[in-house]
């Protein structure tokens, strides 16, 4: 199933889920965060941003546009140990949306006692409180949101920091772009429309395994976290060209493989190279009757791009929940491992 940027048009079932009311406005919520003031921030070009889940994806996502647009590596972290090279002089920001993240705690209090120039993203909990008390600087977020419906603020506000900073113009190209994320939400969501419905029933049966091209990893993996929280279906992320030297191998001598469904983040404006290896690729996995979804999609620069194709992730894993008749945002089981609480949210509290 080749779906192109051709004019599809997208229906979404689940306007009801209180998901879907906080996923649907992810440009409304960038726009709010670029609009917002910011406090002085500390000055530094080594950088290290810590987070899990969504609050980490927002630094995939400027990470992966830093890497096509400036000559300052845009490092993650998602764990608790920082990079050896974090110092004094490295600014680390710390994004938990919670504020009660145990790694993101973990690498806040890591980052004070190596002295370095933290800033904390958050809307609240025990990061904010070691924030204040420890004179790092305060970027606060709007609450009462679930980590992942507020990806939008977390993006705005990370951007609008590492731009104050000088370390990438993330900020001033999604204040670009916003207008096309909206014209490409709206058309998603039109009444007339069906391409969410179709990715979702394909989806509904098989495991998905989603791939993107490597400039546009954030994508994927949101794709993957979302189905994973919101439709409560196990599935997987990789990237392209990557696959061709190894996963190739298992799609099509797997005897299991049709129990599986890749789904292919195509970035039309790619170069002829990277496209000739995704081509060759999908031709292989169709040459073995495998089904496979191929998202084309377009842009102005991989920040739209990967944007693009995280709404449209975001609304199929509603309709992909919706079809299974799961809540979206209902509790999953917590249990307690080593003394650690596990829950939905897939963050791990003190």
């Amino acid at each position: 199933m080749d779906l192109g940027n051709r004019g599809h048009h997208l229906k979404v079932k689940v306007s009801s889920s209180v998901m879907y009311k906080q996923v649907n406005c992810l440009p409304e919520q960038i726009e709010e965060a670029l609009n917002s003031p910011l406090p002085p921030l500390p000055m530094s070009k080594t950088v290290c941003i810590c987070g899990m889940g969504a609050s980490a994806l927002a630094g995939e996502v400027v990470s992966d546009y830093a890497d096509g647009s400036t000559g300052f590596p845009v490092n993650v972290v998602r764990g608790i140990e920082l990079p050896g090279w974090v110092d004094r002089e490295s600014a680390v920001i710390v994004v938990s949306y919670s504020g009660d993240t145990k790694e993101v705690l973990i690498a806040h209090d890591e980052a004070r006692s190596r002295g370095s120039r933290i800033i904390c993203i958050t809307a609240g909990g025990e990061l904010m409180r070691r924030c204040l008390s420890g004179n790092s600087t305060l970027i606060h977020v709007p609450n009462g949101l679930q980590s992942r419906g507020a990806f939008g603020y977390l993006l705005g506000y990370l951007s609008k920091v590492l731009e104050k900073m000088e370390i990438c113009g993330a900020a001033s190209a999604l204040e670009k772009i916003l207008p096309e994320l909206k014209k490409h939400r709206d058309m998603l969501i039109s009444d007339d429309s069906t391409l969410v419905e179709d990715i979702a029933k394909m989806l509904l049966h098989r495991i998905p395994v989603i791939y993107s091209l490597a400039n546009m990893r954030s994508s994927a993996i949101r794709w993957k976290t979302q189905i994973n929280e919101n439709s409560k279906f196990i599935s997987f992320c990789g990237s392209l060209p990557e696959f061709n030297h190894n996963e190739i191998i298992g799609w099509t001598d797997d005897a299991k493989n049709k129990m599986f469904m890749p789904v292919i983040l195509y970035d039309d404006d790619a170069s002829d190279s990277i496209k000739c290896m995704a081509d060759t690729s999908i031709e292989m996995l169709e040459d073995k009757k495998l089904k496979l979804i191929s998202y084309h999609v377009t842009g102005s620069c991989n920040l739209e791009k990967n944007l693009k194709c995280i709404i449209l992730g975001d609304f199929v894993s509603l309709q992909l929940a919706h079809l299974r008749k799961t809540d979206p945002v209902a509790d999953i089981s917590v249990k307690e491992v080593n003394g650690i609480t596990i829950t939905d949210e897939s963050e791990l509290k003190m």
